[in-house]
């Protein structure tokens, strides 16, 4: 059986690095797990209109075509148990679920993510067992060991109950969803800032984590800003969106053509004046 990939860098304390998928596109998808350079993608299936089959497709297509060396991890809008059935059976390999805000919540989505006796999943589903390149009496007996489950840490009150989500047994990671931690704190959205009141909510969030040696995610919008967030600590790291890279790298060649300067918001944030 393989191992998931990411789960395993993360035990080891090292980086995983990776990227969000918001274009909804299995092909490209595809491409960036066979490339070889991203331990693991997250499929968004918050802020994206994106269809459970097509969801489904991203997963084993990211499974497959890296032979499990790029996790695919369903990014959820919420933690419903249905939510969570829906990806892991679909072939997700880890789950992040937003706006966590106490540790009630976090003890319901390991529950849900766990198969018995230490959780209530079903044992349905075909794609699990295929994207682990194992038979399906050997998945069951190992997948509770090979499930990423992350919460993500995006509002003032998961930031004053850090330590108690921090505790739940089960919990593979806590992820800082920074722009709407920036926005829950009454600032600006950002990926990242020296504001005083984030730069303390990222140091509360840190601080809880390593006395749990619990691994700690964040999305950066670039490799600078993945390094400074390696430097403090956090070994699950996000390079920006598929979205991103490819609005600002047609912004770009555009303003070039143009002789036109980069915008104050980047290209990604442009629209082109009437």
């Amino acid at each position: 059986m393989r191992k998931n990939h990411t789960l395993e860098l993360l035990r080891l304390r090292q980086i995983a690095v990776g990227g969000w998928l918001q274009l909804c596109s299995p092909q490209a998808a595809r491409l960036l797990a066979a490339q070889g350079c991203l331990d693991w993608l997250i499929i968004d299936l918050e802020h994206t209109p994106l269809d459970r089959s097509t969801a489904a497709a991203m997963y084993t297509a990211i499974a497959d075509v890296s032979q499990g060396r790029c996790t695919p991890i369903a990014r959820l809008a919420g933690g419903s148990m249905q939510e969570i059935k829906y990806a892991l059976d679909g072939g997700a390999q880890g789950i992040l679920v937003p706006m966590v805000n106490t540790a009630q919540q976090a003890t319901e989505i390991v529950r849900y993510a766990r198969y018995p006796p230490v959780g209530d999943r079903g044992a349905g589903g075909l794609d699990p067992h295929l994207g682990f390149g194992a038979p399906r009496s050997q998945y069951l007996q190992q997948a509770n060991s090979h499930i990423l489950v992350g919460v993500q840490i995006e509002t003032h009150q998961a930031v004053e109950n850090i330590a108690a989500i921090a505790a739940v047994p089960g919990l593979d990671m806590a992820f800082i969803g920074p722009f709407d931690l920036h926005i829950s704190l009454g600032l600006p959205g950002a990926f990242w800032s020296e504001q005083p009141a984030f730069q303390q909510a990222v140091t509360q969030v840190l601080a809880a984590c390593q006395v749990r040696n619990l691994p700690a995610g964040i999305l950066c919008a670039d490799a600078a800003g993945a390094k400074l967030c390696q430097s403090l600590g956090f070994t699950f790291l996000g390079l920006g969106t598929d979205a991103i890279y490819l609005l600002n790298a047609y912004g770009e060649q555009y303003g070039l053509l143009h002789n036109l300067p980069v915008p104050a918001e980047g290209w990604s944030n442009h629209i082109r004046p009437d």
